[in-house]
């Protein structure tokens, strides 16, 4: 029980640190960044939408580092969350 306790306060505050660090984050794209990405896309990835050519083509590799960061989490909580005898 004690340990139960000590991992929920620990979370708690690591997720208050994210929040924190994060809640003044202000992420605006540069204008010339943005400007290349819709001036090169079709010839880049031969895609007809925009957003489907950075959703799938550009990012594809972030997309693929974020479901591997979900499936650990989530394999994480079924592991912290199963009910222990010895507690």
């Amino acid at each position: 029980m004690k340990r139960r306790i000590i991992t929920m306060i620990f979370t708690l505050m690591l997720t208050a640190l994210v929040f924190y660090v994060n809640f003044d984050a202000y992420l605006a794209a540069d204008p010339l960044i943005a400007d290349f990405y819709i001036e090169h896309f079709k010839p880049d990835t031969y895609a007809q939408n925009a957003v489907a050519a950075i959703y799938l083509n550009y990012r594809v590799f972030d997309s693929i580092f974020e479901t591997l960061i979900l499936l650990v989490s989530v394999t994480a909580v079924i592991n912290l969350s199963w009910r222990r005898t010895d507690d």
